[in-house]
């Protein structure tokens, strides 16, 4: 571990000699080695009763609209 820090201490060190421009590249590419990009996906929403078992439990449209917020015109107002 005393060797990393050391080695890390170093480069520090050698990085703040460099001109601003060049820190943020230094930057940018050990940025670059830490995240792995992943291709994009297109969004697959959820289909009503995708995952739904018995029938009998699953939630109906009713039961949406039920749940639905429907503020007032006193909420939409604001105080």
């Amino acid at each position: 571990m005393i060797a990393d820090s050391q080695t890390l201490d170093r480069l520090f060190g050698e990085a703040r000699h460099l001109a601003p421009e060049y820190r943020l590249r230094l930057v940018q590419r050990i940025i670059q080695t830490l995240v792995t990009s992943m291709p994009a996906q297109e969004p697959q929403p959820l289909r009503f009763g995708e995952f739904g078992g018995d029938e009998a439990t699953m939630s109906t449209w009713e039961d949406f609209t039920l749940a639905q917020w429907q503020p007032s015109n006193e909420e939409l107002d604001g105080p």
